[in-house]
């Protein structure tokens, strides 16, 4: 973080000590449901995400696209960046705004329409060219509130759910048939379906899912390294938003094929995405070289670690506690290393 950031950061600590106190970081289902993609270290893109943005590093690589879908209703902008922008192009669609905590180089197109305000604001100086829209830059200096526009996103806590969640026991992923490997939802009174597979399963042949009535169904996945390789069979993606694949202890994950469903993975280098991804993404950088992030945001519940029973859904109704809260003051945050 720059020295700018670090000085606007603790300006509105220490105006606000009571909301800094209460503020919480979001669980995974809340992220999962709000963002399209979310790292904890740098963003590589050749290509496009959908959706909401966060990238916990900096921002590089040849062009981003962003927000082309509507997103879930938030104060958030449609791409946050906390490190440096040094990407060719970032082309922000339908409205969209835009943070980015460091300085910013490349060009800024800020398109057309609704979403936002077409606004691109930056911590630090602008060295680029600013295309369409407004480039408002030196905010983390001018902005008193900068630092409320970054979200609180703990990576610490997501590893812990990513933990809890794989102590969870369900069915195991059938590979019998390598060509028709099967997931098929079993689920429990909240309608919960857990499932179990290793890395290794996931390397080759082709799969299907069927929720099988469950509104949920999680992946726990082990394995340190190694690749998703499964085509899926019939080409449907209608489980995406109901499904998580939970990469828990996962560090480094190349992706041949399209992934049906979002993806828990806080330890993981994510790259190669040779093809494209239906749902939300968590992962502790992403270098998004082929595929793109499609925004199919998560529907499904998933149990807490203090009460196991109960399920905590996705966030339809985040905006309207965001709101409820005072707006951005629930989203400050003591800013995190993006080590």
């Amino acid at each position: 973080m720059s020295f700018l950031r670090k000085l606007a950061s603790t300006a509105v600590i220490v105006a606000f000590p009571s909301v800094a106190a209460q503020a919480a970081p979001m669980s995974a289902a809340e992220i999962l449901g709000l963002f399209n993609g979310v790292t904890q270290g740098d963003f590589i893109s050749s290509q496009e995400v959908e959706g909401r943005l966060y990238v916990g590093g900096n921002l590089t690589g040849g062009t981003l696209q962003v927000g082309f879908k509507d997103v879930p209703a938030s104060p958030l902008d449609e791409l946050i960046v906390e490190g440096n922008s040094n990407i060719g192009t970032i082309n922000a669609q339908n409205g969209s705004d835009v943070t980015i905590g460091g300085a910013a180089t490349g060009t800024i197109e800020l398109n057309g329409g609704t979403q936002g305000t077409r606004t691109a604001r930056i911590g630090g100086a602008f060295g680029g060219l600013a295309n369409q829209g407004t480039v408002l830059s030196n905010q983390a200096v001018m902005d008193p509130n900068f630092a409320d526009r970054f979200p609180d996103i703990d990576f610490s806590a997501l590893k812990a759910e990513a933990d809890f969640f794989a102590t969870l026991t369900g069915t195991a992923f059938d590979t019998s048939d390598f060509n028709n490997k099967k997931i098929i939802g079993a689920p429990d009174d909240s309608g919960l379906s857990v499932h179990s597979a290793s890395l290794a399963d996931l390397s080759g042949g082709s799969y299907s899912i069927d929720l099988n009535s469950a509104t949920t169904v999680l992946i726990n996945v082990s394995g340190t390294t190694g690749s998703f390789g499964m085509n899926l069979l019939g080409g449907t993606f209608a489980t995406a938003e109901n499904v998580i694949w939970n990469f828990y202890e996962a560090t480094s994950i190349t992706v041949d094929t399209a992934i049906v469903g979002s993806i828990l993975a806080p330890l993981a280098d994510m790259s190669g995405f040779g093809g494209s991804t239906e749902g939300s993404v968590i992962a502790r950088s992403i270098n998004l070289s082929n595929g793109e992030l499609h925004s199919r945001a998560f529907e499904g519940e998933l149990p807490t670690a203090g009460n196991p029973t109960t399920p905590v859904p996705v966030p339809a109704a985040l905006p309207l506690l965001l709101a409820g809260l005072g707006g951005l003051a629930i989203l400050r945050q003591r800013r995190r290393s993006a080590a």
